[in-house]
Parts: structure tokens; sequence; C-alpha cells
């Protein structure tokens, strides 16, 4: 289930919001201290984060900068100000998209089923360098998986294996799809190997705090998935 993160001081704004989104299936967090955003985001580790401008303490261009340090996950703001400028700003600060108030609640999910799927879905780039699920974040540029508060240092299998489990996340990869990929030659992998890869990246998953692990699938492979906090 996607997690959404609603940052909105107006309380009926807010609450129809959230029941819109639950309507369809999201799991919906709205902000409790506004001046602890930061800390929220990093608990909460959500798919995507629905932002109002006009807060208190700081405005949500200020949140959103600091969202950006931490994630790429989409944010689309929704504001009363119609200004060209607030707009452009808005998506300059971090912003994937901009909706100004009042909104129809049918374009506001389309945006939000628009940018998951982009982002996570069947429109997202298996060629990314850089992939995203939960907490976690996959580089394979940097060779790193990381989340906002650790990261770990990947061998080049480890993170040929990650690479393949991420990308077809939520589905099943079979032992024998791993080893074709990864080794050229499977005939000459021990049966153990594998396993043994599979344990190490296990512990690396526990190191960083994932919210992610691999789930044995007995007599079939391994599965990506997302535990309870």
């Amino acid at each position: 289930m996607y997690k959404i993160y609603i940052i909105e001081d107006d309380a009926n704004i807010s609450r129809l919001i959230t029941e819109q989104l639950t309507k369809y299936q999201f799991q919906c967090y709205t902000v409790q201290q506004f001046h602890h955003i930061v800390e929220e985001f990093q608990t909460i580790q959500p798919h995507l984060v629905v932002m109002d401008i006009n807060l208190p303490t700081y405005d949500g261009y200020f949140w959103s900068r600091k969202i950006r340090q931490l994630s790429t996950c989409p944010i689309i703001i929704v504001s009363a100000r119609i200004n060209d400028i607030d707009q452009v700003y808005g998506i300059e600060n971090g912003a994937d998209d901009f909706m100004t108030k009042p909104f129809s609640l049918d374009v506001f999910m389309a945006k939000v089923n628009g940018l998951i799927r982009r982002t996570y879905g069947e429109y997202a780039s298996s060629d990314s360098s850089i992939i995203t699920i939960a907490n976690t974040t996959l580089n394979t540029d940097t060779v790193r998986l990381q989340t906002a508060k650790q990261e770990s240092l990947l061998t080049l299998k480890e993170m040929q294996l990650c690479k393949l489990l991420f990308d077809s996340y939520p589905n099943v990869v079979t032992r024998q799809e791993l080893l074709s990929a990864i080794w050229d030659d499977e005939t000459f992998v021990e049966e153990n190997t594998l396993s043994v890869n599979i344990g190490r990246l296990r512990k690396k998953f526990e190191v960083i705090q994932s919210l992610l692990e691999i789930k044995t699938i007995r007599g079939l492979g391994y599965q990506l998935v997302e535990v309870e906090e």
C-alpha cells in the first residue's frame, strides 16, 4: 500500500484529501507537528507528499527543499496562490506538480496516480540508476544501498542481485533467473553461492535499517517485501 504524507494546515482540506486517498486504498498520514516535518517524513517514509505553501513556522517551499535533501519521492503542492511565479517557485524548490485551490478531487487523484505510476509503477524506467522503494534507495552508479539515516556499499554481485529484486518488486524472482542474469555460466556456480550472497545482502538491509527485507519463497526464489515498522 502506498503511503501519502499530507502537510496541510486547513483541517477541512486535509480531511477531504485523506478521505479521497483512503477510498482508493492509499495509506494517509497527516502532519502532527509543523516544526517537526522532516522528522515525521523520516519516520513515515512516504511514497508521495501533498504539501501546502502557507504553513506555520516555515512555508511549503522551505519544507520541499528539506525533503529533497533526503528523498526523490514525488511532491504535489496544493495552494490558494494562483500566480505563475508561485508555481514556478514551487517546482524550482523540488515539487513535481502544483495545484491551485479549489481543485477537483478527480483531477487531484489523476495526478497522484500518474506520479505513483511514473515513480514506482509500470512507467518507471527500469534503466534508472536510482530506484527507491519504501525508505530504501538503490543507487547503481555509486553502488550503494541507502536510507535517510545510513548507507551500505555493495559488492558488484550484491548490487546486481539487488537491482533485479528492486526491478521486479513486488514479484518473486526465481533462483534460476538470478543465477542466469548474474553469472554468465551458472553451471560453474556452486549451489550455495546464491544463498550466501543473498544472506550478505540481507544483513546490509538490516544495517541501514531498511523497511525492506528479502523473503525466501520455498522452492521458487526470492521476493522483496516491505515490513511493518
